[in-house]
Order: C-alpha cells, then sequence, then structure tokens
C-alpha cells in the first residue's frame, strides 16, 4: 500500500509531467495557428494582386467598341465579385475600427489584454476574406455608438472562436492568439485554455487530470487548424495558377486598348473571349471561402 508522503510525491510527479505535455502541445498549436494565419496572408495578398488584374481587364474590354453583348453579361458577373470582395474586406475594416474605438482587448493576460490593436487592420482582412464574414448584412458603418460595437463583437465573435471580451481568465500575453483561433467549431475556447492549470485545484491528481484531458483537445484542434491551412494554401495554389496564365499576357491585354471589335481577327476575337471567361473565374476566386 503506499503511503500517504509517497502518493503525495507520485501526484506532484504526475501532475508536472501532465503540465509538461499540456505547455508542448499548446506551443505545437500555436505554431500551426501562426501557420495558417501566415497562409491567410499570402492568399489576401495574391487576391489583392488579381483584383488589379482584374480591373485592368475591365477597362481594356469596355474600351473596345463593337464588343459582343455577352461581354457585357460577363463583365456584369465581374463587377459584382469585385464589390462582394470590396465589401468584406470594409465590413472587416469596420469591425477593427469599432473594436478599437470600444478598446476591446483579448482576453486579459497576466499583465496586460492584447488589445484589438495588436492586430494589423489587414491580418483581419485577411481572415475575414478567407473565411467569410458572416454577416447579418448591416454595414457596421450604418450603425453607430454601442450599436456599432455590438455588431463587430457579433461579427468576431462569430468569426474567431473563443474571442472573448472579458478579461481575468488567466492566459499568458504569449498565448493570447488562441483566442482567434479560427471560425467556431475548430478552435478551443480561451477560457478553457487561458485558465492557470496550476491554481485550479490543490489536488496534484485533479490537475494532472484535467491537463491531459485538455491537452487531447488541444491536439484535436491543432489537426483541424493544419487541415485547414492545406485547404488555404490549395486554393491559393489555384489563385496563383489562373493570375499567372493571364498575367503573362498583360502586354497583349493592353493592346486592345480603344480598338474596334469588328475589325478584330479570329483569333483575336478568340482569345478575348477566352481573357473575359478567365477574367470571370478569377473574380469568383476572391469570394471563395474556406469551410
Amino acid at each position: 500500500v503506499r503511503k500517504k508522503g509517497e502518493e503525495s510525491m507520485f501526484n506532484n510527479n504526475l501532475k508536472k509531467e501532465a503540465l509538461k505535455i499540456h505547455e508542448k502541445t499548446l506551443a505545437e498549436y500555436n505554431a500551426s495557428y501562426g501557420i495558417m494565419g501566415k497562409s491567410c496572408e499570402l492568399l489576401y495578398e495574391i487576391r489583392g494582386k488579381s483584383v488589379e488584374l482584374i480591373k485592368l481587364v475591365q477597362e481594356v474590354v469596355n474600351s473596345i467598341a463593337n464588343t459582343p453583348k455577352q461581354f457585357d453579361t460577363e463583365l456584369g458577373k465581374i463587377g459584382k465579385e469585385l464589390t462582394k470582395f470590396k465589401e468584406t474586406e470594409q465590413y472587416a475594416k469596420e469591425a477593427y475600427d469599432a473594436s478599437l474605438k470600444a478598446g476591446v482587448n483579448i482576453v486579459g493576460g497576466t499583465t496586460a489584454g492584447i488589445g484589438i490593436a495588436s492586430m494589423a487592420p489587414t491580418a483581419l482582412m485577411s481572415i475575414a476574406t478567407t473565411f467569410g464574414t458572416a454577416s447579418t448584412g448591416t454595414a457596421i458603418s450604418a450603425l453607430s455608438g454601442a450599436a456599432a460595437q455590438k455588431a463587430a463583437m457579433a461579427w468576431i465573435g462569430r468569426t474567431f472562436a473563443g474571442f472573448a471580451v472579458k478579461e481575468g481568465a488567466g492566459m499568458a500575453a504569449g498565448q493570447a492568439f488562441l483566442a482567434l483561433a479560427g471560425p467556431i467549431g475548430w478552435g478551443i475556447t480561451a477560457a478553457s485554455t487561458g485558465i492557470s492549470l496550476i491554481s485550479l485545484t490543490n489536488k496534484n491528481k485533479d490537475v494532472a487530470e484535467k491537463a491531459v484531458k485538455e491537452a487531447k483537445e488541444i491536439a484535436k484542434a491543432r489537426e483541424a487548424l493544419d487541415e485547414t491551412t492545406e485547404k488555404i494554401n490549395a486554393l491559393k495554389a489555384k489563385t496563383d495558377r489562373l493570375f499567372d496564365d493571364m498575367n503573362r499576357e498583360k502586354s497583349k491585354i493592353m493592346s486592345f486598348m480603344n480598338l474596334d471589335y469588328l475589325s478584330l481577327r479570329e483569333e483575336d476575337k478568340l482569345f478575348l473571349g477566352t481573357l473575359v471567361n478567365h477574367t470571370l473565374s478569377l473574380s469568383q476566386l476572391l469570394n471563395e471561402t474556406i469551410e
């Protein structure tokens, strides 16, 4: 039979090992989250370049006289996709501004909460355009005061799992980005991982069990993050290929500026028809989101 002192020592060692596992799992999760965030930013970057190329094609095709009606139809669809992408960016920017104005902190750390200001607005926009805004349809700019702040928080709350407008969860400042774990369903809530495990209870065995259980949940969330990163990278690769193919023809595209469609050779008409189709495809990729 294990003596009381021996059992206490055993449980203390158990706690230490469990906390080590928890710390390691948490570090791995944060690394995966950082990689996912970078993937969002790279996707947003190629989308920004795509917007400029799409606008160039719009300008060139609109300058050509006597184009087929089909071109007008396709350009209308392209215009709608550009508007939708811009609205998503704008919604994220307004949420950022409203949060900043409200002085909202991402879950308070041991010394100070990390404010929304610590994120660049472009980082928020990259995530918003990757996963969608899930907005109610009411623009934040159309609201004022507390209503605007509430709308901003509602959007961020839906977009980022575990985003909590509260302090004192005990999360270390270095782990605060756990509060931005991505769309609801993947991540761990800040309240869960943020609480200092050591302070939860004096019973070493209970702490050990809690740490191991939570580490398993964090590991599952990390797997989901890694899968999501793969989806983002695949979408970026698809966008890259189409953008590169079109961008290589940039000089040729510009050579059609202010021409008359009726005077073009058949091969040039075919080129323009293909160009408009590719431009529509590229504009649709701007608004493809990760589920």
